[in-house]
Parts: C-alpha cells; structure tokens; sequence
C-alpha cells in the first residue's frame, strides 16, 4: 500500500545551489529532490531509517491576487561562509549568491519503507511515518525548523495546503536542461555519488521528481 504525503512550504529567501555555478552559487527554481527530502524529514523521520518520505513531485505556487504569474524572481544575497572549506586565517569567507524571492510550493511524496528490515512488534513503520507525519504538519509541529536550501531561509509558512490562499501557478513552463537529484548514491546510507535528472521541465507549474538509481 501506498502512503502519499503533502505539505505546502513559503518563504521569503530561497537557495538551492546548482553545482555548476561553484563560489558565486545560482538557485535552481525548485528544490531538488534531496532538499524536498530534507524539508519533508524536517517534519517527520524514523531515526531507524525502516521508512522515509521519496518526493515525487512539486507544484509552484503563488497567491491568487498575485499578477505576477510565470516568471521566476530572482535577486542578490550576501552572505558569509564560516565552514570548513574557509581559509586557515579563520576569517570567513564572503559569498555572493543569485537567490529565489517570495517563492511558495506544494511538495508531494511517498513513504517508502526498507523491507529487508522488516516490521518490529507487528508495527508498519511506512503506516508509523505518514500517520506521525501528518499529524506534526497539522498540528504545526517538526523535528527542526524546515527551511528553504540555507538554514537561516527558514520558512515563513510550513503545513496544510490552502486551496483558499494559494493556486499553482499554471503559468509557469520552464526547462532545466540538468537539474541536481541528490549528492549520494542511495536513498538512505549513500556515499558520495552526485546524481542528476536531464531534461527536467516545469510543465504548467509542476515538475515530477526522478528519484535516485
């Protein structure tokens, strides 16, 4: 059986880098599915690992008075980099970022349980996690503040769909000729293995997510 998950994330700063654009990062104009991921275990996560949440898609939304529909905001952001990549002098580093503005989304996914690992005491842990889910997004509770690629984007609203407030943006077409999947090479317990979708396209708002080999 199959357990779908939903939840409707907004927030003023978005970030989700494109390798290829190196110290001087560029967002892509969606999550990838590894930051989907991310802000979905926010929410919700078995520490066992028997289940997790797959994204398999998100829709890009936008206020329903708002006229600015199908285009992608983009604007500076500066910020500094105290990580372990810095120079020796532990001065931080500056770094100058193409961020996403204002930006609003669906994310829709799956629970996807381990079954080599079995069920313990009769439990059904993929049942466990959409239910647990589910629950922490109504009732506005997390594991941490989700945020949108940086941590200190944190989200200004994070829960239930609101069908009254927001609408997908069925405007918005767009093609990403290679768009980042996940840095690893499984789902759960990977290594280093970036992995990418080509050809990826927004197709009246919404983009299907490939998941990862």
């Amino acid at each position: 059986m199959a357990y779908e998950v939903n939840f409707e994330i907004e927030g003023v700063l978005a970030l989700f880098s494109r390798p290829d654009t190196g110290g001087t990062p560029t967002s892509f104009p969606v999550p990838t599915w590894s930051a989907a991921k991310g802000m979905f275990e926010c929410v919700a996560r078995l520490a066992s690992g028997d289940a997790w949440i797959r994204p398999t898609k998100v829709e890009i939304c936008s206020r329903q008075d708002d006229q600015r529909r199908g285009s992608i905001r983009y604007q500076r952001y500066t910020f500094n980099y105290g990580g372990p990549l810095r120079m020796k002098s532990n001065t931080s580093l500056q770094i100058f970022a193409t961020v996403l503005s204002d930006v609003c989304y669906r994310l829709t996914g799956e629970v996807v349980g381990n079954r080599s690992r079995g069920r313990n005491g009769g439990v059904n842990p993929s049942h466990h996690l959409a239910d647990m889910f589910k629950r922490r997004r109504d009732l506005g509770q997390c594991h941490r503040t989700p945020c949108l690629g940086l941590s200190e984007f944190t989200a200004s609203y994070w829960g239930p769909l609101r069908p009254d407030l927001t609408e997908v943006d069925t405007a918005m077409n767009l093609g990403i000729p290679s768009l980042l999947i996940t840095p690893f090479s499984k789902e759960v317990n990977g290594q280093f293995f970036p992995q990418f979708q080509t050809s990826a396209e927004i197709r009246n708002g919404t983009l299907n997510y490939q998941s990862p080999k």
